[in-house]
């Protein structure tokens, strides 16, 4: 089974940097399209690809919450077992504080499918 970071691509709008904390966004093909909020740009970059990779492998996500796997994680799962066009897009930055504020208007504005509804 092929990884989430071998399959996906990787898009960074003008004057962002994975070097400060930011919003990015998932965009499956046919599936929809999820916002997120990062501190460290190993959020976007390595542990999407880990989740997927339990999700394949039948790995518990947590020991002490082995099926907390979010809509996203196997959303994502999915199109990669499907081979489906998978964007990774780091929208923008922010000083950490106003990473809620700064998540909520780019979900009004960018999310559509229900991968950013919760359980």
């Amino acid at each position: 089974m092929k990884r989430l970071n071998e399959v996906r691509t990787l898009r960074i709008d003008n004057g962002v940097s994975l070097d400060r904390p930011g919003i990015y966004a998932w965009t499956i093909e046919d599936v929809g399209c999820y916002v997120g909020k990062y501190t460290r740009k190993s959020r976007p970059l390595r542990e999407y690809d880990k989740n997927v990779h339990r999700l394949h492998s039948g790995i518990a996500y947590r020991p002490q919450k082995p099926d907390g796997f979010r809509s996203i994680h196997r959303a994502l799962a999915e199109a990669v077992s499907a081979g489906r066009a998978i964007e990774l897009r780091i929208v923008a930055n922010t000083e950490s504080g106003d990473l809620n504020e700064l998540e909520r208007h780019y979900i009004q504005i960018l999310a559509w499918g229900d991968l950013n509804q919760t359980r």
